[in-house]
């Protein structure tokens, strides 16, 4: 039979050899990877979501961080209000990007000109589903449009890591 100081001494060596395969093993964190989307998104009518589609390329596609192609909708928009005397108006709105093997949940924080009527972004990755539940990533974009009255083009330019 053991006595309590043989059992302390077996608890030791069990929690330092733990210690030391935490120790050991390698750290491994996943590299970002550079990803550009384009959004061509058309304009609802007043009390529904804007929709679209989407194309991605870069590395991050080929590392499966994001499908080549799929459909993207507004799933929240909130005009966040202006900024004192700068013409420009904040405006955060939620987006799904749905590919074949599941979604991301993408935030953007626009920042609209009044005075020039232009449209830049800033973006993060706030979940996904599927093959994306572990993705993450941000990035910068800016919108253009060649009918205002439609819709606009979502240009998006950062990293995905995953």
């Amino acid at each position: 039979m053991r006595t309590h100081r043989q059992l302390s001494r077996v608890t030791v060596v069990a929690f330092a050899a733990v210690l030391a395969a935490f120790a050991a093993a390698p750290v491994s964190a996943a590299a970002p990877k550079a990803v550009e989307i384009v959004s061509p998104m058309t304009f609802a009518p007043p009390g529904e979501f804007n929709f679209g589609t989407f194309e991605a390329s870069g590395p991050a596609v080929d590392a499966g961080l994001i499908c080549e192609a799929g459909d993207v909708n507004d799933t929240g928009i909130i005009l966040a209000g202006g900024q004192s005397r700068s013409g420009k108006i904040q405006i955060p709105v939620y987006k799904t990007f749905t590919c074949p093997d599941g979604e991301l949940f993408i935030r953007i924080q626009v920042h609209l000109d009044l005075e020039t009527f232009t449209e830049t972004f800033s973006w993060v990755v706030l979940g996904g589903t599927g093959a994306y539940a572990n993705v993450r990533g941000h990035g910068d974009g800016f919108s253009f449009s060649e009918d205002p009255n439609v819709g606009n083009v979502n240009v998006y330019s950062g990293v995905l890591i995953g």
